[in-house]
């Protein structure tokens, strides 16, 4: 029985993404820019560490009848994806046609049955949509840059480029998690003070998405796995 509640717990906790996706969703109708990415920024601390729960939990031995991927994946869809789309189309030089080039993109990407690679890299850039609008609006980036930037990584999140899965990627997994720390605590400065953020500091963070790139093309490249 308790293996059971742990399992239905760890789909619960996923669930909750849902909730904090109609509450972002509330906040950018109100008009509310920190708060709702901040809101998002909650979600994907959820998203980090639910799989690793829900492999620990065996949550497909225990709680059977619900499929956790896929509740996992409807979640990410909207909190990576469909609301930092309509976040950006609310607060950004931002045209309804990139928003959906993005949003059928990323929804092709979602819909990958080989999205996730045997050797457990991500097929594709995985959407890391959240991202990509907050260094959009720190940076106060135009029509024309926002839509390049969109539009290119669009692109590669159909290009069968093998992107590294940081919980699950076991090449250079020490190294990549330990850097991710103080960029999360910069991300997490950027959240607070948007256009405020210092632009050392913001140039300082792309330490992580430069190596995070870097090693994803020379892994691929070399079929490390």
């Amino acid at each position: 029985m308790y293996r059971k509640i742990t399992a239905w717990s760890v789909h619960l906790f996923t669930a909750v993404g849902a909730i904090l996706a109609f509450w972002s969703l509330m906040l950018i109708v109100q008009g509310d820019v920190r708060g709702s990415l901040i809101i998002l920024a909650l979600a994907a601390v959820i998203d980090s560490v639910d799989g690793t729960l829900s492999r620990r939990a065996e949550v497909t031995k225990y709680a059977p009848n619900i499929d956790g991927a896929l509740m996992d994946n409807i979640v990410d869809y909207l909190t990576w994806v469909f609301l930092p789309v309509f976040w950006a189309y609310t607060f950004l030089e931002f045209s309804f046609l990139v928003g959906s080039l993005v949003l059928i993109a990323s929804l092709f990407g979602f819909s990958n049955t080989q999205a996730k690679t045997d050797d457990n890299y991500f097929r594709g850039f995985p959407s890391y949509w959240n991202f990509v609008v907050l260094y959009l609006y720190v940076l106060g980036a135009g029509f024309w840059v926002s839509s390049a930037v969109m539009l290119i990584l669009a692109f590669l999140v159909l290009v069968p480029i093998k992107f590294v899965y940081p919980s699950r990627t076991e090449k250079w997994q020490r190294t990549t998690l330990i850097l991710a720390f103080p960029y999360a605590v910069m991300i997490a400065y950027m959240l607070f003070h948007l256009q405020e953020t210092p632009l050392a500091l913001t140039i300082a963070s792309f330490y992580y998405p430069v190596y995070y790139l870097t090693i994803s093309v020379l892994f691929t490249s070399s079929g490390a796995k």
